[in-house]
């Protein structure tokens, strides 16, 4: 029997989603779960563009092709700034890991300028709001956007997650709470799993295993405690600049990042 490729996509989705890690919880930590959903649901935003990639093959630029992005940020301000993933986003890591099918042993295969357009974030409700880039590090795997302030201003102050309320400390095997949202096909819904650290890396940079780092819309999206104190944001592990498997960077090192990608922005901008 053929199934169309659609209905595969989905099922498979669905699968994702009823993973051993939906399991059913003590109701304490499932009223936990959900009233952690119910305070931080409007924070879990959608991160979508359209990158133009123009690759360049040996000294031959090639036309350029379009690519539509559409991930997980969370907002981290009530002015509505956004943290999500770089490599969920950034070109050159996209290209990078898809290097393989370019390759050509006698010519070099390198990508060339590239454009980000039509930069918008989609709140929970469905609206969309044009952004721009505020600032990056790629090395942490964090990128920066503020919504346009014109279009964002009869919406602030927006709901946000405190960077500043974290846990004492990040307790290996300790429980946890992950939000993210569905992808499209799924109507954006809104999702929370129970997440445990599995591990801690310590240099040279604080990072924590977690359970959640199978599920691809992990990225961008935070981890609370059952208090709803936010344990950090779930990027990708960069190595030798490439994209490897996800991690949650501690929130108190997310600020020391955000305040340095963004220190060329004028004082409140």
């Amino acid at each position: 029997m053929k199934f169309p490729v659609r209905s595969i996509v989905v099922l498979g989705i669905l699968a994702t989603v009823a993973s051993p890690l939906s399991r059913a919880l003590p109701e304490a930590d499932a009223t936990a779960g959900r009233l952690i959903a119910r305070r931080f649901g409007d924070t879990i935003v959608g991160v979508r563009c359209t990158i133009v990639m123009r690759l360049v093959i040996g000294d031959h630029a090639m036309p350029p092709s379009e690519q539509k992005i559409d991930i997980n940020g969370t907002m981290i301000a009530d002015s509505g700034l956004t943290v999500t993933a770089f490599s969920a986003i950034d070109p050159k890591a996209i290209f990078e890991a898809s290097r393989a099918q370019f390759n050509n042993s006698n010519q070099s295969v390198d990508l060339g300028q590239t454009d980000f357009k039509a930069l918008r974030l989609r709140l929970a409700d469905g609206t969309e709001i044009p952004a721009r880039i505020a600032g990056k590090d790629p090395a942490r795997d964090l990128m920066f956007l503020m919504p346009d302030d014109a279009a964002a201003a009869g919406r602030r102050p927006f709901t946000y997650v405190n960077l500043n309320e974290t846990p004492e400390a990040a307790k290996v095997l300790g429980d946890y709470f992950h939000l993210s949202r569905a992808g499209e096909v799924l109507q954006r819904v809104l999702l929370v799993r129970p997440s445990t650290v599995t591990g801690i890396i310590e240099r040279p940079n604080r990072l924590l295993l977690v359970s959640t780092d199978s599920f691809g819309d992990a990225l961008g999206c935070p981890v609370f405690d059952s208090d709803g104190n936010v344990l950090g944001i779930c990027v990708r592990y960069i190595e030798k600049g490439l994209p490897k498997g996800t991690v949650l960077i501690p929130a108190a090192d997310l600020v020391a990042a955000m305040t340095k990608a963004m220190s060329h922005l004028p004082t409140g901008g």
